[in-house]
């Protein structure tokens, strides 16, 4: 029992000599004859593997070519790549070759769970930004429809909502500028329109060259105030015997344009607009419910000379 007790310790220190190889970093050298000796008990596989955990973890893990590239670019010194990448084995230092395969699995593991989460998150964020494009795009169209409409409130309110929208806050802000642009504007020009007197109105039937009782009107117009205007945009509403409105049809007795065929001089202030005598505006219809003593005209619209 004695010579046993003497012996055992002996046995065990033997028993570690011949234990498995394990990877040395002190050097180049010492990397490549320790995985020499790590592999040379492996399967072909396992070979294949292990060559492919040493480039893995020598050019720094899961970034790779690019982490090196990173340190390489933020040395100074001259150290070399080679260099670099033995510093990167030094988390191997001791570790068998069933331990560098375990790790460098488990690693794999872990990289490919990294990048399936930032697939889903970039997936997630794609799908918002997507959704979040579709939002901005109906209230646009919902606020330049209120705008059209002269609803200048409601279309601010749209923009101001959008706002809230990072990616839209721009497109909101210029829209908010806008919409006060035009509702200042509108406001003007239907303050304006109470300088702008209507001097005759008359509707009747008339024959023309072509047909007899047509309906017809005439308009004058006289602008009471201090501004010229390129357009004067009237509406005449058409009415049966009992009063109920069966038609409309707007009219532009001031209209500075090139497709104007009545009065196309802007009407100065101070000034008259009259047609000429026996000239009319005449309609396509017929009307033939219309009351010719029932008819209303109203200014619904003008434009300032520039």
């Amino acid at each position: 029992m004695k010579h046993f007790a003497l012996i055992a310790p002996l046995l065990l220190l033997l028993t570690g000599c011949f234990g498995p190889s394990t990877l040395d970093t002190t050097s180049q050298e010492t990397i490549k004859s320790s995985a020499q000796d790590i592999t040379a008990d492996m399967t072909e596989p396992e070979r294949e593997e292990f060559s492919k955990a040493l480039m893995y973890y020598s050019v720094g893990g899961r970034n790779g070519v690019t982490s090196l590239m990173g340190s390489l670019a933020g040395n100074n010194d001259g150290t070399k790549p080679e260099t670099l990448m033995t510093i990167n084995l030094q988390s191997l230092d001791g570790l068998t070759g069933q331990e560098i395969l375990s790790k460098y699995r488990a690693a794999l593991a872990q990289d490919k769970e990294v990048r399936e989460r930032k697939r889903a998150e970039q997936d997630a964020a794609r799908a918002k930004a997507r959704e979040e494009q579709e939002t901005v795009r109906q209230l646009k169209e919902e606020a330049l429809e209120l705008l059209g409409s002269r609803r200048f409130e409601e279309a601010l309110d749209i923009y101001h909502a959008m706002t809230k929208i990072p990616s839209a806050e721009d497109l909101a802000m210029a829209g908010i500028t806008h919409t006060r642009i035009a509702m200042r504007a509108f406001t003007e020009k239907m303050e304006y329109m109470e300088n702008v007197e209507i001097t005759e109105f008359e509707a009747k039937r008339i024959d023309t060259y072509r047909d007899k009782g047509v309906p017809a009107i005439r308009v004058s117009l006289k602008n009471n105030g201090h501004r010229s205007l390129d357009k004067v945009k009237v509406t005449v509403y058409f009415q049966d015997k009992n009063g109920n409105t069966i038609y409309e049809e707007d009219f532009h007795p001031v209209l500075v344009s090139g497709y104007s065929i009545h009065n196309n001089k802007p009407l100065k202030a101070g000034y008259v607009s009259e047609m000429e005598e026996g000239k009319y505006f005449t309609l396509k219809s017929k009307l033939s419910e219309w009351d010719e003593s029932k008819t209303i005209i109203k200014i619904v619209d003008i434009a300032f000379t520039a």
